[in-house]
């Protein structure tokens, strides 16, 4: 094969066989009353169908492709995406003990300020109603448990 996407459409189908075999197993159900395995057989199903058409459209490719995924890292700035990658490892670490409102609305500042060129204030109102229609989202409406941390008695 001369195209690494067909390796990979290859490895998808195995996936999605695999899935849709080994989610039988689990029990299919009916409509009215579904089993274990429902889910997860169509989506093994729409996998394989996917992978299958995605080795299709690779036969048909050309080398203009493999230019255009070299173009598409043109200019890329590492030093940012090492940035966003270790803001977000500290968000992990620090969900919990700070809580989800002030850590995520924390990250939203850093994270509108490394690409965006907005003025502070622009970045803190985003970020604000962001992190409040996550909160309603999430808490209030889903029912979610999220991490308070120290705001543990406020809200």
């Amino acid at each position: 094969m001369r195209n690494p996407d067909q390796w990979s459409s290859l490895f998808w189908l195995l996936a999605g066989i695999g899935i849709t075999l080994g989610s039988l197993k689990y029990g299919f159900g009916t409509l009215q009353a579904p089993g274990a395995g429902f889910i997860t057989f169509f989506a093994g199903m729409i996998l394989s169908l996917l992978a299958v058409v995605f080795f299709l459209s690779s036969l048909k490719r050309d080398e203009k492709l493999h230019k255009g995924v070299k173009i598409l890292w043109e200019g890329l700035e590492v030093g940012k995406v090492i940035y966003v990658f270790f803001l977000l490892v500290a968000y992990a670490l620090v969900l919990k003990p700070l809580g989800f409102l002030i850590t995520t609305f924390g990250l939203l500042c850093l994270l509108l300020k490394v690409k965006a060129a907005y003025p502070l204030l622009k970045v803190i109102l985003i970020s604000l109603l962001v992190t409040t229609g996550a909160y309603l989202l999430f808490q209030v409406w889903l029912k979610v448990q999220l991490p308070r941390g120290i705001l543990e008695g406020i809200i």
